[in-house]
């Protein structure tokens, strides 16, 4: 039997699920992560409850998923966990056909589309038209679902990265390599509108780094290790994926950019 657990992340002011429509009973369990740690009883809409509720205060999603992570851990087996950020909005029922699509089609690691009306970061997650789904390298931190496997496989990378930047389009993936469960997909029959603008990567947070300094040193050390399994291995990670996946060998233009832009003094995006 297919479980899959949802996380939905609520800052404890605000009504619970505020953007999420209950057009539906949920094939899921849900666990409502109250990230400010306040305690706050949740006010929700008509037909909202939730299975599970952690209230702990968390500086940024990489904490909160190194929180679900110890709080799952030594719970019963489940097949996938999704997390959802609390301004997109997505009805119960599309997540319920995401799970049925993912369940089809066996995949390890996959999320809805962004309506083309969202704030995003990469093109690649925006819905396209008379399309089921994609198969894809990475799927976004915004609203991922991972396989139990995947994410537990790169729990080690949770505690310290306080953003979340890099687990996604490195961390991730490279489990899924070496797990041998890379079926990866953005599924374009189902669709979530994100409602606000995307954060920056500047902010500097409590371990002294930014969220690309973050993201920059999970790419680094996963190269290493990447070259090491390479040689002992053989090509577990073709020369075209890195390329893809981690700019190997390539100039990192936007990067670059974004070097530049700070060292003038501009804020980067």
């Amino acid at each position: 039997m297919i479980k899959t657990i949802v996380v939905f992340a609520w800052n404890g002011k605000e009504e619970a699920f505020k953007h999420l429509q209950w057009d539906a009973r949920p094939g899921f369990d849900v666990l409502l992560f109250n990230y400010s740690g306040n305690g706050a009883v949740p006010v929700m809409q008509e037909h909202a409850y939730f299975d599970q509720l952690l209230n702990i205060s968390t500086e940024f999603k990489g904490r909160l998923m190194a929180e679900v992570y110890n709080h799952l851990e030594a719970q019963q087996q489940y097949t996938y966990i999704g997390f959802f950020d609390d301004d997109l909005e997505i009805s119960v029922s599309g997540i319920n056909r995401l799970l049925q699509i993912a369940a089809q089609e066996k995949l390890d690691a996959f999320q809805p589309a962004t309506t083309p009306d969202s704030f995003t970061s990469h093109a690649f997650t925006t819905r396209l038209p008379d399309t089921d789904f994609v198969l894809v390298d990475w799927v976004e931190i915004m609203c991922p679902f991972y396989r139990k496997a995947v994410f537990d496989a790169a729990a080690e990378y949770y505690a310290w990265n306080i953003s979340s930047y890099g687990l996604d389009n490195y961390a991730i993936p490279f489990f899924q390599k070496t797990l041998g469960m890379d079926r990866t997909a953005v599924i374009h029959s189902v669709s979530v509108r994100h409602l606000k603008p995307v954060t920056t990567g500047d902010k500097i947070f409590s371990n002294g780094l930014s969220a690309r300094q973050e993201g920059e040193i999970i790419r680094s050390e996963l190269l290493r290790r990447i070259k090491t399994i390479n040689r002992e291995s053989g090509h577990v990670f073709p020369k075209d994926f890195l390329k893809r996946v981690y700019e190997y060998r390539t100039f990192r233009y936007n990067k670059w950019k974004r070097d530049l832009k700070r060292w003038l003094g501009f804020k980067t995006t």
